[in-house]
């Protein structure tokens, strides 16, 4: 606790100091800018990433504050400088900084927002007793974070921790076995993303190690201000560094099956802790024995993991043979489940049996209490096409329960591993109806019997939003137009239907971001963004908007690498994190990256107010339109 002052200083790097008592200067924050990821690739040869920049402009910045109260934050004031003349400070009482946030933004002469960030909920005093970073990133654009992440993986899970941190755990990792660079096994390592200082470190084990898995889903139980526990379950686990993908036969319908030594993983809890220098991981064992890979699985926002559907199997070919496919019962014997863990640790369980199973389906929360399931389901012979099925589950996350076990027939291209992003702002114990949810790409699913290779559907119905009316009927769909239609394999700019994408909602719930996967090429029709590259697992570094007030789909600047089964996570500041991944570099072959990149989806005009701007978003929904300008909308009090 303290009687803290900010002060914005006039030093040529545009210094922001927090003042530890009255008349006492403190160590202070600094606004730093991250590198533009449009110039280059975001981590060096050395592997030493891009440091945060000091600020070298004129312009004027004005920092937000919010108060917590309870789970949420609210506006407090704000003030305003104009660099690098002004010098006002303000005085916040005592309190407890713990419990304020601070949220830039950067302004050109002309009054038009170029950066953006946030320190959310944390000391502004760095550990060593210097002044805190205030990291800030481009708006409109892609940026590079301090560091790259600690270790290369794909289809890892990304968790958002309750501090601001993102926990990045497990997934797919290549290089390890000589001679065969695209060879993939799965890791066990873990590490922090640190938004407070927009660099990665790792997570030290402290007693049991982790599953080695890849394809699974970690979501957050409950915490601490030093231990958070996390569930875990399903994907696919072995041994590390022993193959368990392959890149199968081109008729397969599956482009990445699992092969050799991969069975499919059940639960774990990890505990996580922060004693103030490192973070440290545990793993502990639950009761429960259900396992399941390639399944849908979701977080509740009250604190609970659920998911529906996947694969079992043993006995897979060897990897230099070929995988197994999953859809053909030989191969894969579909679960037939709703799984829900939620309490404390874990120690709530709960599940209900079904009629029908999905492969790589989505589950999306539509409430605290009910989800939509969407997917091609699982066929009931070897010659029957999936149909793409609904299937709503409610009484989440301790006592699952369908109105329909066997779903509900949709309209649409069934898919597996597609996207699928809610529309709309914060879930509500009860559904408000309708709700909308957004699919993009995934693989068009087929019969065993005629296998065709693995692609997403065409274009025009790759994307498509999904409708929920009730908890009884079957969700309409309704297909949205790409940008820049043409045909597939033109060389022209346009929306590529791909698989493997990642997608999330920007802080309105009105806008999703969808970026990368691995695009179509069947019968002499490439559509990867390099025609010389003929390989079945095409990388695409492209990125796509759509928005729901508008029902548009737009095209927004690439990103600086190209990758499938990456991570994205919303942070506290409104930017979007990109982890990881699968990419294709010299010599094609297919590789897992470490390179990560942050969106900043705010906007650069201020005449209009902008709706994924948390700060708008703190402020009672009829005050929101009148947030326009650069100026204070309730100045802080100064000193």
């Amino acid at each position: 606790m303290g009687s803290y002052r900010l002060r914005i200083a006039t030093l040529s790097f545009g210094f922001l100091s927090l003042l530890a008592c009255k008349g006492n200067p403190g160590p202070g924050i600094k606004l730093q800018l991250a590198e533009s990821a449009s110039q280059h690739a975001c981590i060096k040869t050395d592997k030493s990433g891009f440091p945060l920049s000091a600020v070298l402009r004129d312009g004027s910045v004005r920092l937000s504050v919010l108060e917590k109260q309870g789970t949420s934050w609210q506006f407090k004031c704000d003030i305003t400088a104009k660099l690098p003349d002004e010098h006002p400070s303000l005085d916040l009482g005592t309190v407890d900084r713990n419990q304020y946030a601070f949220f830039a933004e950067l302004f050109d002469v002309a009054g038009k927002r170029v950066y953006t960030g946030a320190l959310q909920g944390k000391s502004s005093v760095s550990s060593d007793g210097g002044a805190g970073v205030l990291p800030m990133f481009g708006v409109e654009s892609w940026n590079c974070p301090a560091s790259g992440m600690v270790g290369a993986r794909g289809f890892h899970s990304a968790t958002m921790l309750p501090g601001g941190e993102v926990l990045i755990y497990g997934g797919v990792e290549t290089g390890f076995v000589s001679g065969n660079a695209e060879a993939m096994s799965v890791t066990d390592t873990v590490e922090i993303y640190d938004p407070a200082k927009a660099t990665f470190q790792a997570v030290t084990v402290a007693g049991n190690k982790p599953l080695a898995r890849a394809f699974h889903q970690s979501v957050v139980l409950s915490s601490t201000d030093t231990t958070v526990k996390l569930m875990v379950f399903g994907g696919i686990t072995a041994g590390r560094g022993r193959q368990v993908l392959t890149t199968p036969i081109t008729n397969a319908p599956i482009r990445l099956a699992p092969c050799g030594e991969a069975v499919p993983a059940g639960p774990e809890v990890l505990t996580v802790k922060f004693d103030g220098s490192k973070w440290t991981v545990t793993s502990d064992a639950v009761g429960q024995t259900d396992t399941s890979a390639f399944g849908g699985t979701t977080a509740l926002p009250q604190g609970g993991l659920v998911s529906i559907g996947g694969a079992k199997f043993t006995g897979l070919p060897p990897c230099t043979v070929g995988g197994g496919d999953l859809l053909n019962p030989g191969g894969g014997v579909a679960v037939q489940k709703a799984l829900a863990w939620s309490g404390m640790a874990g120690e709530v369980f709960g599940s209900a049996n079904l009629m029908t199973g999905f492969l790589g389906p989505s589950l999306t929360p539509i409430s605290n209490h009910a989800a939509l399931a969407l997917g091609g389901s699982w066929p009931a012979t070897p010659a029957m096409a999936p149909p793409m099925t609904a299937l709503l589950l409610s009484g989440l996350p301790d006592a699952p329960m369908t109105m329909s076990a066997m779903g509900l027939s949709v309209g649409g291209v069934p898919t597996a591993f597609h996207t699928a992003t809610r529309i709309g702002a914060t879930l509500a114990d009860s559904p408000t109806f309708p709700v909308d949810v957004l699919l993009t790409g995934g693989f068009q699913m087929t019969n065993s019997v005629t296998p065709q290779p693995g692609q997403p559907p065409a274009a025009a119905s790759a994307v498509r939003v999904y409708s929920v009316t009730d908890l009884t009927s079957a969700p309409t769909v309704r297909t949205v137009t790409p940008y820049l239609p043409a045909a597939c394999g033109s060389a022209q700019p346009h929306y590529r239907a791909a698989a493997f994408e990642a997608a999330s909602a920007t802080p309105s719930g009105q806008r999703v971001v969808i970026t990368g996967g691995s695009a179509t090429q069947v019968s002499g029709c490439n559509d990867c963004e390099t025609s010389a590259d003929s390989s079945l697992l095409c990388t695409l570094s492209q990125a796509s908007l759509y928005d729901a007030g508008k029902n548009a789909f737009r095209q927004l600047p690439s990103m600086a690498m190209p990758r499938f089964g990456h991570q994205q996570t919303l942070l506290p500041d409104g930017g979007i994190l990109v982890t990881g991944g699968l990419t294709r570099k010299a010599g094609k072959t297919t590789e897992a990256t470490s390179e990560s990149e942050i969106y900043n989806p705010r906007a650069s005009t201020t005449d209009a107010p902008d709706l994924d701007d948390p700060v708008t978003l703190s402020f009672p929904a009829g005050e929101q339109e009148g947030r326009v300008g650069i100026d204070a909308q309730k100045p802080c009090s100064r000193l």
